[in-house]
């Protein structure tokens, strides 16, 4: 652990790390370097991606699989003290949830860093950039708002935070040097009453603030429906196909297993593709798409969610990612004629409705993303907070210059107070309204899909796991049990052809 944080990131583990985990013993690790991957595995790795158009899951054998959760399963980390301390009390478990974990396997994903530490957990997707995953609320309200962990992911570490503030001071000492020659000659009762009669910012703070809190909450309304009901229904869609797909086709053959995972292959790739979909809403040049990746499919093709022709497939189309749930539909009508489903219509209906209603929360959440509010209205909200800024620093100002003749120390000790935090009040909560309006994109606060990524793959593995080796299997019945597969009956009305016409 370096400074109390532990990393976790994929790949494979060390020898001893191994070892100490089949003793049942606790390893004192705090960084699990899984870059550097031993030969007989790349190796292995390569004979089975030697077809770059060959199916990219359903490779691992059961076996595999658990002992790869098993090394999920028992991480550990210890913070900053020397990994030979004695002094047990000092050591703490930094703890993730296993739905968390990035991909240990180098042929496909998700891989990612992730930190965690006793403030938040943070994950570093590459690039430069990071999303905080979780944040500790607790710890928080108490003593961590002064942690340096924390300012460094708000408002406060913009540099136009403090540009913007030094501004409005600068302002206010020029308004103060002409005030002051201005009342050079004017008798202490005229200066008193022009400190206590000035008080314009008051009226324009309330009704200020009454507008900009009234925005403000609808925006995060809008936030968090999209978070709770559009995006996990599209969520919640993925994960109840795998589960109706680990009953399916719960056998470890190369055909099940490739079934399975494909469906939820293809239902990570349309979220994926929701973010780049996401992300195109709100870049005004190609410079900023292709930094953005809202153009360039190769990160999903690193991640194995996507194959070369799968990506030629997609180049060009609008919408990505619905077009993943036409082929979905499309594969699910295959299997159906092919005989491979129990009861095929019933199955085709249920599935071809699943698709329906994650495209429309696809479309939806696009919907919202390019709705704004009214230009007039933002335009009209941002200007007067604006000016009540400007109007603060001018009347700070005239404070501060009349002072310098009928010296009112409370005065001014309040308008250098509120000169400092009222801008970052209010440009703060007009940053974290844009920040908000779309959380797709890259900023520390947004959503991260190689979180997604993670929690999906690993409750869909689960669902497949458990389904492979359920409770009632013994020894001498070690099959789950499966419907059998039907082929699709039709009753063909002979009133529709004409038989005789030849």
């Amino acid at each position: 652990a370096v400074g109390g944080n532990a990393y976790i990131t994929a790949g494979p583990m060390s020898e001893t790390m191994s070892k100490s985990k089949s003793e049942g013993s606790v390893p004192r690790v705090a960084w699990l370097q899984r870059t550097a991957i031993p030969e007989s595995e790349v190796a292995a790795s390569d004979d089975a991606d030697a077809d770059p158009e060959a199916p990219l899951l359903g490779r691992r054998n059961p076996r595999e699989e658990e002992q790869r959760h098993m090394r999920q399963a028992r991480r550990r980390c210890v913070p900053k003290w020397p990994l030979g301390s004695s002094n047990s009390a000092k050591e703490r478990e930094c703890y993730a949830p296993l739905t968390d974990m990035p991909s240990d396997d180098p042929s496909r994903g998700p891989h990612f860093r992730y930190e965690v530490n006793d403030m938040m957990r943070m994950v570093y997707e590459g690039n430069g950039v990071r999303k905080i995953a979780r944040y500790r609320e607790k710890k928080l309200v108490r003593s961590g708002w002064m942690s340096t962990k924390i300012w460094g992911t708000t408002y406060l570490a913009s540099g136009y935070c403090w540009v913007q503030i030094l501004m409005l001071w600068l302002g206010s000492g020029v308004v103060a040097v002409l005030v002051y020659g201005i009342l050079h000659q004017v008798n202490d009762k005229t200066i008193a009453s022009l400190q206590t009669g000035l008080r314009i910012s008051d009226t324009l703070r309330t009704l200020a603030a009454f507008i900009l809190g009234f925005y403000l909450e609808k925006t995060i309304n809008i936030w968090w429906t999209l978070r709770h009901d559009t995006l996990q229904q599209l969520m919640n869609i993925v994960d109840n196909m795998c589960l109706r797909m680990a009953i399916y086709f719960p056998g470890n053959s190369y055909e099940d297993r490739h079934a399975r995972e494909t469906i939820m292959r293809y239902g990570i790739l349309s979220l994926a593709l929701l973010f780049k979909d996401a992300r195109e809403v709100d870049v005004w040049s190609r410079e900023e798409a292709e930094k953005a990746g809202a153009l360039n499919l190769t990160d999903l093709m690193e991640e194995r969610l996507l194959t070369t022709r799968e990506a030629a497939l997609l180049e060009g189309m609008p919408a990505k990612s619905q077009m993943c749930w036409v082929w979905i539909s499309s594969l699910f009508t295959k299997w159906c004629l092919d005989g491979r489903l129990p009861d095929p219509l019933g199955n085709q209906n249920t599935m071809l409705a699943y698709s329906e209603q994650a495209r429309n929360a696809i479309s939806t959440i696009l919907a919202q993303l390019n709705m704004q509010f009214p230009l007039n209205y933002s335009h009209l909200i941002v200007f007067f907070s604006k000016l009540y800024m400007i109007i603060l620093s001018v009347e700070a100002g005239v404070t501060f210059g009349s002072s310098l003749h009928h010296t009112n120390y409370a005065d001014v000790i309040s308008k250098c107070f509120i000169l400092t935090i009222a801008p970052i009040l209010y440009q703060g909560l007009l940053e974290i309204k844009e920040h908000i309006s779309n959380p797709f994109r890259d900023d520390i606060t947004d959503y991260s899909f190689k979180m997604f990524h993670a929690r999906l793959q690993n409750e869909c593995s689960a669902f497949f796991k458990c389904a492979m080796d359920p409770p009632y299997t013994t020894a001498e019945d070690p099959e789950p049990a499966v419907l059998p597969p039907q082929f699709i009956e039709r009753q063909v009305n002979t009133a529709m052809y004409d038989f005789d016409a030849r």
